[in-house]
């Protein structure tokens, strides 16, 4: 399999020697100049490419149109969701992230219900699914054998614009979103996740995914319930 993993510390670099050594093929995106040539160095092969992760044009040169799998490993829950937002916009791969907040697991799996993302903190655990990947009974009772642990201050939220919102229609620059929130992604249902601008028009219907701290996320709620 061709396995694509955005994030080259120190569980990454484990789990990049652990599938080479059973003959798949790694390519390593991280945004350190630095920790990619230690990697490098480590496994004494070049598989690294130096770049942001979040970024669409590096990840093409990266290879992720052609991925089977696609494992977004970086330190932080809203770099990974964006990581997994566009793979599954421009590929078919399975995608496992790593998620530091067990809070937000549910929104990593939400993203796609026919196909979800596998959430997990462990790269044994990892590992694990990739090696099972073959077996789909094993693979579902790897998942729901599956527990979480972390901590962190941000948490991933997902809000509905709910009909008769009086932000049908406005721009996602004209609401007055609370301090401590980041407006990551819109899910509109049957079509594709939108990464937002200023300019994206909210729609009724649509869900708003959110990275919120320090209790914005209940200011977030009350501006699309009140």
């Amino acid at each position: 399999m061709f396995i694509l993993i955005v994030g080259g510390g120190k569980v990454g670099s484990y789990l990049t020697r652990a599938l080479l050594k059973q003959d798949h093929e790694v390519v390593v995106i991280e945004k350190n100049d630095r920790k990619a040539k230690e990697l490098d160095t480590l496994i004494d092969r070049q598989v690294t490419v130096v770049g942001d992760g979040c970024d669409p044009l590096v990840l093409e040169d990266a290879g992720i149109a052609r991925a089977d799998v696609v494992v977004a490993d970086t330190g932080d829950d809203e770099d990974n969701l964006v990581v997994v937002v566009i793979a599954k916009r421009k590929t078919k791969a399975k995608c496992i992230a790593r998620v530091n907040n067990p809070r937000n697991k549910l929104i990593f799996e939400s993203l796609d219900p026919q196909d979800p993302v596998t959430v997990i903190s462990s790269t044994e655990i990892i590992l694990d699914v990739l090696n099972e990947q073959v077996n789909a009974a094993s693979y579902h009772a790897a998942m729901e054998t599956m527990h979480l642990f972390g901590k962190g201050q941000l948490q991933l939220i997902r809000i509905g614009v709910p009909a008769g919102s009086p932000f049908d229609g406005h721009r996602v620059s004209e609401i007055n979103f609370p301090r401590n929130s980041v407006v990551v992604a819109i899910d509109r249902g049957n079509e594709e996740i939108t990464i937002p601008d200023g300019d994206t028009i909210l729609r009724n219907g649509d869900s708003i995914i959110a990275i919120v701290k320090n209790g914005a996320a209940d200011k977030i709620r009350q501006l699309f319930t009140s």
